[in-house]
């Protein structure tokens, strides 16, 4: 079956929150709530879940694990992002790469303090030839101030790893990068 890309990413999308879920669930955490039951799109979060009585707002962001062309990993997972023309109308106001990113993340900041949690996210690199997925758990507070989440496999080895080379028949090639 042949997916647009619109439909790839999207299908792609709910298939790894569908697995953060059950990994967050696996490894501890309770309340698992998914944020799109609550508002559809909610902003930065698709999940909230506590463990160790703390909350937890939590972006997950699933993508093929090697790069289009399956020639190298994909390196970094892009987290907290202005759409194109949000962006573009900030870069007109003079704003430079580092004063957006800062406004970006008080924002993420902002909507965690709402909910009374703390701001997270869960990467979930899926290899759609083999059928596999590693889902990895860490703060937005470690990631410094950056809007985007390295994968690299030395990266990898400081996070909490929830799942690694997990099989799920859901992952097939049709969501490969095309």
């Amino acid at each position: 079956m042949l997916l647009s890309i619109n439909d790839r990413i999207s299908h792609l999308g709910r298939v790894g929150e569908e697995i953060a879920a059950a990994c967050l669930l696996q490894n501890g955490f309770t309340e698992v709530i998914d944020l799109n039951t609550v508002r559809r799109n909610y902003p930065f979060a698709d999940v909230m879940a506590v463990k160790d009585g703390v909350r937890f707002f939590i972006g997950v962001k699933t993508r093929n694990e090697m790069k289009q062309g399956r020639s190298a990993l994909n390196e970094s997972y892009n987290l907290i992002l202005a759409n194109n023309a949000r962006n573009r109308i900030l870069k007109e106001q003079g704003l430079s790469v580092d004063q957006i990113t800062s406004m970006l993340l008080d924002e993420v900041w902002t909507l965690a303090r709402k909910v009374e949690a703390v701001p997270a996210w869960i990467t979930i690199p899926v290899n759609v030839t083999t059928s596999t997925y590693s889902a990895y758990f860490g703060l937005l507070e470690d990631l410094g101030h950056k809007r985007s989440v390295p994968m690299t496999m030395a990266a990898r080895a400081r996070y909490l790893a929830l799942s690694e080379n997990t099989f799920d028949p859901r992952l097939t090639p049709a969501l490969l990068n095309s």
